[in-house]
């Protein structure tokens, strides 16, 4: 039964992609939920499977990809049940996405005043220049300035920093209750990061929208979310409280992707690489995803697939190492 503040909640979701090679498994029976109003980081390695599992709840797959199996509810909808016309409505509307590089995402013949007037109209049936104000509001409201002028503006005009607050304010346009975030500030300049994240941070609160934000830096984990999902070779093998896994992240894999990350507070201790690499989609090993490259690997590791194992009624860890818990799903 979910709980009364749940949002979305995906269960044993598995995407494959049909390739000439073989069978992609990308994501392969990844479970987590996102309540109302709260933001959850989805971290982990380049090829984890962190951005299809976003594109995944979005149908945004593409040709070669399929999702085989799983549930996705949102809201009280089974995502997976609806026509494509309504996930058309859903998407923009109820579910919003930013991108890494805004300049792939935005239009480049048509001006981004335009762009974000032409989302309000098509999923809020706004009239020509309420649209238009409702945007020119919009870009004042994520920090624009000159605002008017801006909406006249090719995307090609703007700096990084200037295009990704219009993408934040057309993901905002029409007020979502759910803000995919999909590295938004890998691109941009350090000051920059700081203020998109912060405003992120502050249109959340205004608006009560959950934020899902997929990244690889362990610092923008710390700063921004409520609970953390870390995923290695498309599973989730940790999921919880933010503050629980930085103080006491059990997974090998957690542990190690920390140990890898500086200290803010400064320290000397010598950061430490992860051994090894992650497992290609055609080669993945048996057992463990992440044993060939665990310290702590033993023989049950080599051949018995971990499930995710509850610490807590808000914590679990996909690894052998914790068995004697209540194993769950």
């Amino acid at each position: 039964m979910q709980e009364k503040s749940t949002l979305l909640d995906v269960n044993d979701l598995k995407t494959y992609f049909y390739t000439e090679d073989g069978i992609v498994k990308s994501v392969n029976g990844v479970s987590f939920r996102v309540n109302k109003g709260e933001t959850v980081g989805i971290v982990g390695e380049s090829g984890s499977g962190k951005s299809v599992t976003s594109l995944s709840l979005l149908q945004l797959i593409g040709a070669s990809g399929k999702i085989i199996d799983g549930q996705i509810q949102f809201d009280g909808n089974d995502l997976m049940k609806v026509s494509n016309k309504e996930m058309r409505k859903i998407r923009g509307n109820e579910i919003a996405m930013i991108f890494q590089e805004p300049l792939t995402s935005l239009n480049p013949v048509f001006t981004v005043g335009n762009q974000v007037a032409e989302s309000i109209r098509l999923h809020q049936k706004e009239k020509k220049d309420e649209a238009k104000q409702k945007a020119i509001n919009l870009f004042k409201k994520v920090g624009i300035p000159r605002a008017d002028k801006v909406y006249s503006s090719f995307p090609h005009m703007l700096s990084g920093g200037m295009r990704q607050r219009v993408m934040i304010a057309m993901a905002l346009s029409c007020s979502p209750k759910l803000l995919i975030a999909d590295e938004p500030t890998t691109a941009l300049d350090v000051t920059i990061q700081v203020q998109i994240l912060k405003l992120m941070k502050e249109l959340s609160h205004e608006y009560n929208t959950a934020i899902m934000l997929i990244t690889h830096d362990l610092g923008v984990i710390a700063e921004m979310v409520d609970r953390v999902i870390v995923m290695y070779a498309g599973q989730v093998v940790e999921q919880g409280d933010v503050f629980r896994l930085f103080e006491e992240a059990k997974h090998p894999y957690t542990q190690a992707l920390l140990k890898s990350t500086p200290n803010i507070q400064g320290t000397n201790e010598q950061l430490e690489s992860i051994s090894g690499t992650v497992p290609t989609p055609f080669n993945m090993p048996k057992g463990c995803r992440f044993h060939p490259r665990c310290p702590y690997a033993m023989k049950k590791c080599e051949n018995e697939e971990p499930p995710l194992i509850k610490q807590t009624d808000d914590y679990e860890v996909r690894c052998w190492l914790y068995e004697e818990n209540e194993v769950i799903r």
